[in-house]
């Protein structure tokens, strides 16, 4: 199955002035285009699927065919100014261990963006606390999750590989909001700020590799 999209909060922190973005699990490469039309100079993607790989060949500079556990860093065309990672390290064996590694890829003062699911949204609790535990095709329960995350969890797989977080977020919002005019945004950002655990679907990290190395 081919993935596609553009994650509008992965996007929204990617810093403007970056020339070489690499994008790991960049699917069709939608998003790592949407990079390039703010600004990017080159944009390298990464993806197992070679279908993918096709689609994203048209959108990006260049694309390589690996898969991310064990991908040998020493054959990316670096360095780069920013390494997105969206919606792809629960899907490795030791995503901690890409993550630390990426650091010698990265430009001094360089970021990484990282996106996870949030294995605690409200609705999962739901489903928990009827006693369902059910794999899914896709979303916060994809079959092809090896790792799952919290606020804190996600967190700390940033910081424990070397970053410096800069920006934390709780991609979510309140339930029905959207037939709250008015109130409805202000009600979903003031739960999102108390408790980005429980409403957000997901959580999206910025971290600085620090300047002294």
């Amino acid at each position: 199955m081919e993935y596609d999209s553009i994650n509008e909060a992965v996007l929204a922190l990617v810093p403007s002035g970056c020339r070489h973005v690499l994008d790991l699990g960049c699917g069709g490469g939608s998003l790592g285009h949407a990079i390039r039309q703010r600004g990017a100079e080159r944009v390298t993607g990464v993806t197992f699927n070679p279908r993918e790989a096709d689609l994203a060949a048209k959108q990006l500079d260049a694309v390589l065919v690996a898969d991310l556990n064990t991908l040998d860093l020493a054959t990316l065309s670096g360095p780069f100014d920013c390494v997105v990672c969206s919606h792809v390290l629960e899907h490795l064996y030791r995503p901690e261990e890409l993550l630390a590694g990426l650091r010698r890829v990265l430009t001094l003062g360089g970021t990484v963006v990282v996106a996870l699911p949030n294995i605690l949204f409200w609705r999962s609790r739901l489903k928990l606390f009827a006693g369902h535990f059910r794999y899914t095709d896709g979303g916060l329960m994809d079959r092809t999750h090896y790792r799952f995350f919290d606020w804190r969890t996600a967190q700390e797989l940033v910081t424990n590989a070397g970053y410096l977080i800069d920006v934390a977020v709780a991609d979510g919002g309140f339930p029905l909001a959207r037939f709250l005019p008015g109130v409805g945004p202000l009600l979903s950002r003031a739960v999102l700020k108390l408790w980005p655990g429980l409403f957000g679907w997901q959580f999206v990290l910025r971290g600085r590799l620090p300047v002294s190395g």
